[in-house]
């Protein structure tokens, strides 16, 4: 489950970010290069004058990276196998991001910037079955995108693992918008009363992640109608927001 946006990615890019990082791409490539930080003003400013092309560059290079590490995961897809794909040579994806880590936080965020901010809107509204009956349907459309962060949640297990950290506290976060947004839910009787709201985020956060993984090895799986289902069966008043 895609959350929210406004996720908070400071442990992240503790654990991702270095200020010089040398690397290897698996291919025998190597190379030193300043790791920019994709939060940078720099970067989240449009492109202008000499950095149009490397604005250009760089959203073809997380555009690839997001598809080879949703098809291979991110210890088994390469920086080679990213630049063919986005039309650059290995070194070049080093030479925009510093490491393979600093790609995966350079992926990771793009997804987060300005996501999910109707969402919360929602959730503060009590309208917490809406916005999850709406991101459902959403992610129905982002086959993609659900795949990558199936695999990269499911590798970051390991703590050892660079994005353990950014998943970690991503999963803490959702849990948090959740639980708020069921307890409003249940002021305007959008959701009956129950067990403590933070236990069931954390349950309604799980059956939307294994319906996806369901729906990714079979894609005629309807999680959209799976997960109403789950939605009456805990009481929640599909029409009542």
């Amino acid at each position: 489950m895609p959350p929210p946006g406004d996720v908070r990615l400071t442990h992240a890019r503790r654990s991702l970010g270095s200020a010089r990082s040398t690397t290897t791409t698996g291919d025998g490539v190597t190379a030193t290069a300043q790791v920019p930080d994709p939060s940078s003003d720099r970067l989240r400013r449009g492109p202008r004058g000499p950095y149009a092309a490397g604005r250009e560059a760089q959203r073809a290079i997380v555009d690839a990276a997001r598809t080879v590490f949703a098809e291979r995961g991110f210890r088994g897809g390469s920086l080679r196998e990213v630049g063919e794909r986005a039309g650059v040579s290995a070194a070049n994806v080093v030479h925009h991001f510093g490491s393979k880590e600093g790609l995966l936080l350079a992926v990771l965020e793009a997804r987060d910037e300005g996501s999910g901010e109707e969402l919360v809107e929602l959730f503060g509204r009590g309208e917490l079955v809406r916005g999850l009956r709406a991101l459902v349907r959403t992610n129905s459309g982002e086959r993609d995108l659900i795949r990558l962060y199936t695999t990269l949640g499911t590798e970051a297990t390991d703590p050892a693992h660079p994005a353990h950290d950014y998943f970690r506290t991503r999963y803490a976060d959702i849990r948090g918008y959740l639980a708020s947004g069921i307890e409003r839910a249940r002021d305007t009787g959008a959701l009956p009363p129950g067990p403590d709201a933070r236990e069931v985020a954390a349950s309604l956060l799980a059956v939307m992640d294994g319906l996806q993984t369901q729906w990714l090895l079979d894609e005629s799986f309807d999680m959209a109608a799976a997960f109403d289902a789950h939605l009456v069966s805990i009481g929640a008043r599909l029409d009542a927001g």
